[in-house]
């Protein structure tokens, strides 16, 4: 009796420890498969990640070559704005009217150069240098009337035989001149140097960050 107990349980445990085996065996299989499967997943969501990353970079660097592009536009117009803003501060008073014509018209022609590279341009710009542009391009529009004012006044006057003479209407001098004595209270002529300078300061500290 013993020994057919002995027996039953040999061989119970012996299927046990096959079974137990295969089970193990079949385990380790399908650990290894997951862990295939894990490699090539992550081995995918790499090359995919690389691929974006590529596609980032191009994009940015695209972006960045737009921007400075478009800021090596930008900086010589404004430097010839702020010569002819200088002039006009040191001649304005004391120059004949076909010399203010000229200044004035000069200054109008700067001042279109820039307005125009500001509406084309202005969605490429770093934020910080758009911020100072839409400021400056506000101080330039007053300048732009304080200049027309300009314009018309000396539209009045005309050199004749070496002598400013007046040519025109008093009442439109009296109204015009009493436009210029407000505008140049404003002192929008200075505002507008300082928001040039401050524009070019931004822009070369742009470059200097990326050489």
């Amino acid at each position: 009796m013993n020994d057919l107990i002995t027996e039953a349980l040999d061989e119970y445990f012996s299927d046990f420890k096959r079974y137990h085996l295969i089970i193990l065996i079949g385990f380790t299989i399908i650990i290894a498969l997951l862990q295939v499967i894990q490699s090539i997943l992550i081995s995918k969501n790499i090359e995919k990640f690389k691929n974006d990353l590529k596609k980032s970079e191009i994009k940015f660097s695209k972006y960045n070559q737009l921007q400075v592009k478009a800021l090596n536009e930008l900086y010589p117009i404004l430097s010839e704005l702020l010569i002819n803003t200088a002039i006009i501060q040191l001649e304005i008073n004391k120059a004949s009217p076909e010399k203010i014509n000229s200044l004035t018209k000069n200054w109008g022609e700067s001042f279109a150069k820039v307005l125009k590279n500001y509406m084309l341009q202005r969605y490429i710009l770093p934020v910080v240098i758009k911020k100072e542009y839409n400021i400056l391009i506000e101080k330039l529009s007053k300048v732009n009337i304080y200049i027309h004012a300009e314009q018309q006044m000396s539209s009045l006057y005309a050199t004749v035989n070496d002598k400013v003479e007046f040519m025109g209407d008093d009442e439109e001098r009296n109204e015009i001149s009493d436009e210029l004595i407000k505008l140049k209270k404003e002192e929008s002529l200075n505002n507008s140097v300082a928001g040039i300078n401050k524009l070019l300061s931004e822009i070369e500290q742009y470059f200097d960050r990326i050489d």
